[in-house]
């Protein structure tokens, strides 16, 4: 699997302690499908919206651990 060493998204983003321990997918420990987490994408100081992505399909993390969900049949 892409990136292995890098377990959640809060690591692949290096978010701040103060950041990452706000998120929803911290508190669920859904760092690896943080997309599935409810508010996640809304939380303010998320890369997310400091890279102005329109929602989480935009995301490199997304890309990186679902690179078949855009695959051309």
């Amino acid at each position: 699997m892409v990136y292995k060493k890098t377990k959640n998204c809060w690591e692949f983003w290096k978010c701040s302690k103060n950041i990452h321990e706000k998120c929803p997918a911290y508190e669920t420990d859904s760092g690896r499908e943080c997309w599935m987490v409810a508010g996640t994408f809304r939380k303010e100081g998320c890369p997310k919206l400091k890279k102005k992505y329109k929602s989480c399909l935009d995301c490199t993390w997304f890309k990186k651990l679902n690179p078949d969900f855009f695959a051309k049949p």
